[in-house]
């Protein structure tokens, strides 16, 4: 199945380079990205680009979203699509992309709606939930039993994820800081349709 390029992304990221998490052969987003990925992650997502008849986009750099190894400040922006509610400690990874971005950088981002993933009838994620993911230091190996539903640690709307990331502007309960400009939302997404679509700046 091809998919259209996503055309709010294309104009908001033109002429710049940066960070895309994970991307997928099969549905591009036609921007000039590097792609950071997990090793394990590599033959999963080959044998299946291969069954689709597609040619497996190649991993630039073994990582993880929120274990990028790029210089602080090196990156005009970070795409993510469908990556986002499998980061097992989202604050963690809010806090690398801030780092590896340089100032007025963008964080973009397309996210599944919550019923996108069928059977999937958990309630939508709290900000509690995420903070003690945080503060537990959550990770694939240690976050504990039950977190998942087929590997999605996390459903959001577009409301409840904008306000989440709006309450880190403000630092309490020891959290860091995340001072991020929301710049468009997109409900539904108009590149597969199954998600939302948030842009930011990074100060």
């Amino acid at each position: 199945m091809k998919f259209p390029l996503h055309q709010p992304t294309l104009k908001l990221l033109a002429g710049l380079s940066g960070i895309e998490l994970g991307a997928a052969s099969h549905n591009p987003f036609g921007v000039n990205a590097i792609n950071v990925a997990p090793q394990f992650d590599e033959k999963f997502y080959t044998d299946s680009q291969l069954k689709m008849g597609e040619t497996p986009t190649k991993i630039d750099v073994y990582g993880d979203a929120a274990h990028i190894p790029v210089a602080e400040h090196s990156q005009d922006f970070i795409l993510s699509s469908h990556v986002f509610e499998h980061i097992p400690n989202p604050i963690l990874a809010l806090l690398e992309w801030q780092r590896v971005l340089k100032s007025g950088g963008y964080v973009v981002m397309i996210v599944p709606q919550p019923d996108a993933l069928l059977g999937d009838n958990r309630p939508l994620s709290t900000y509690e939930k995420i903070i003690q993911a945080y503060q537990e230091n959550w990770t694939i190996e240690t976050s504990p039993p039950g977190s998942t539903y087929a590997d999605h640690y996390w459903k959001f709307t577009s409301t409840t994820l904008r306000r989440f990331i709006e309450r880190l502007k403000i630092e309490t309960e020891g959290l860091p800081r995340i001072n991020w400009q929301l710049l468009g939302v997109e409900d539904p997404d108009s590149k597969v349709g199954n998600g939302f679509w948030l842009a930011y700046r990074v100060p």
